[in-house]
């Protein structure tokens, strides 16, 4: 996370500018367990990071950086599937995160009402799950309503 190639010259300003979001991130979380008298250990500090931090792990920089390990958590990527699927999925889940975070519409185009967005959305959602284990979409089957409530919203 301090290689040399994640400093560069800013075209602008002529300064020298660092990528350093996921060291940063890290030496974060590290700073709060020991405030909060937590043992530092790697679980702990996967455990405390921000979903952009995923997002990053699977941009190409930092994907070639790590010599391509973020992928094997998705143990069951269908074949001809890689970083650039699961990062695309990631960035759509965290796009829609931001957007209701922000209180942005969601489901509207003008005054009709429109859920394509969502379902995409909810597809990248159960795309990573099934990748990192089919069994998570059978494990949250009895609490997911998703098409369910897009299916009544749609009837109104």
């Amino acid at each position: 996370m301090s290689d040399p190639s994640l400093t560069h010259i800013d075209r602008r300003t002529g300064r020298r500018v660092t990528n350093d979001f996921l060291k940063s991130s890290i030496e974060k979380s590290e700073s709060l367990l020991r405030r909060l008298r937590v043992p530092v250990s790697s679980s702990k500090i996967i455990a405390d990071q921000a979903f952009g931090f995923w997002t990053d792990l699977f941009e190409v920089h930092h994907y070639r950086l790590l010599l391509g390990r973020p992928i094997q958590i998705f143990n069951h990527l269908p074949s001809g599937h890689g970083r650039s699927e699961v990062c695309e999925r990631l960035n759509t889940i965290r796009q829609f995160r931001n957007r209701i975070n922000h209180n942005e519409p969601v489901c509207f185009n003008g005054t009709f009402t429109d859920f394509t967005y969502v379902d995409r959305v909810y597809r990248a959602i159960t795309d990573i799950w099934r990748w990192i284990d089919p069994e998570l979409i059978q494990w949250t089957k009895a609490i997911d309503n998703v098409r369910t409530k897009i299916e009544r919203a749609q009837l109104l």
